[in-house]
C-alpha cells in the first residue's frame, strides 16, 4: 500500500468509527466521542489532509464546535 492509500484508509476508519458511535444510544456515546475527539485532534498533526478529513467527518456528524 502506498502512503496515500494508508492515509485514505485512516480517514475512512475514523469516519466508520464515528458513524458507529452515533448509532449507539445517547447515554453510551459520550465516552467514545471524547476518545474520537482526541483522535481528531491528533490527526491534525498527521499530514496528507488527514486532519481536514477528520474535521470534515466531525462537522458532517453535527459535532462541529464540540471537543
Amino acid at each position: 500500500m502506498d502512503a496515500e492509500g494508508f492515509y485514505d484508509a485512516l480517514a475512512r476508519m475514523f469516519e466508520r468509527a464515528l458513524k458507529y458511535v452515533l448509532t449507539l444510544p445517547k447515554t453510551q456515546q459520550g465516552t467514545f466521542l471524547v476518545r474520537l475527539g482526541r483522535v481528531r485532534q491528533l490527526g491534525q498533526n498527521v499530514g496528507w489532509g488527514v486532519g481536514d478529513d477528520f474535521n470534515h467527518f466531525w462537522a458532517e456528524a453535527g459535532l462541529a464546535g464540540e471537543e
